[in-house]
């Protein structure tokens, strides 16, 4: 098998394992969107957003990576947001 077709293979197999880590973060953002309703808290936690971003390149170990990995993560926190924004929408109407 050419390489292409093998890294390419490789990446299929990372893309499913990604598939099914993002459907687990999203179910446990709705959970967490469920409680910040509940409590009367903010959709938005900045603090925690920096937190989750900093430790996140800390354990990166391609530290010229860590603009995407930056990118990455805010984008999948926006996700979050607007999943639980939703959610309490839909709750309150």
């Amino acid at each position: 098998m050419e390489e292409l077709e093998i890294l390419r293979k490789e990446i299929d197999i990372i893309d499913e394992q990604l598939v099914e880590l993002f459907e687990k973060r999203m179910e446990l953002a709705i959970k967490i969107g469920d409680i910040k309703k509940q409590k009367g808290m903010q959709i938005l936690d900045s603090q925690r957003e920096k937190a989750v971003i900093k430790n996140a390149i800390a354990h990166l170990k391609n530290k010229d990576l860590s603009d995407e990995l930056e990118a990455f993560l805010r984008n999948l926190m926006d996700s979050s947001k607007k999943i639980q924004q939703y959610r309490i929408k839909k709750a309150e109407d």
